[in-house]
C-alpha cells in the first residue's frame, strides 16, 4: 500500500468533513490542537478509514493517535494483517 496515496485519502476525508482546504494539512497536523478533531470527529474518521480500506479499528487505537500521520501509520499498520489473512 503507498504511503503517499493514504497520505491523500486521509486528508482528503479531513478536509471535507472539517471544512478546511487539504493543503493546510500535512502529515505533522495534531487532530485536536491545529485541526480541532474532537472525539465524533475522530469516530467519524476511523468509520469511513475502515469502510474505505476494508481494516478494523479498535476505540483503543484512537487513543494512541495524535497527529495525521499517526493515522496514516495506523491504515498502512492494518491493511497488510488484513492482506495476509486473504490468503
Amino acid at each position: 500500500m503507498d504511503e503517499q496515496a493514504v497520505f491523500e485519502k486521509v486528508r482528503e476525508i479531513l478536509a471535507e468533513r472539517l471544512g478546511k482546504g487539504a493543503e493546510g494539512i500535512t502529515r505533522e497536523s495534531r487532530l485536536n490542537e491545529d485541526l480541532e478533531v474532537d472525539s465524533l470527529d475522530l469516530v467519524d474518521l476511523s468509520m469511513t478509514l475502515e469502510d474505505e480500506y476494508g481494516i478494523d479499528i479498535l476505540e483503543g487505537d484512537a487513543a494512541d493517535i495524535v497527529t495525521v500521520g499517526d493515522v496514516v501509520k495506523l491504515v498502512l499498520d492494518r491493511v497488510p494483517e488484513r492482506e495476509g489473512e486473504a490468503r
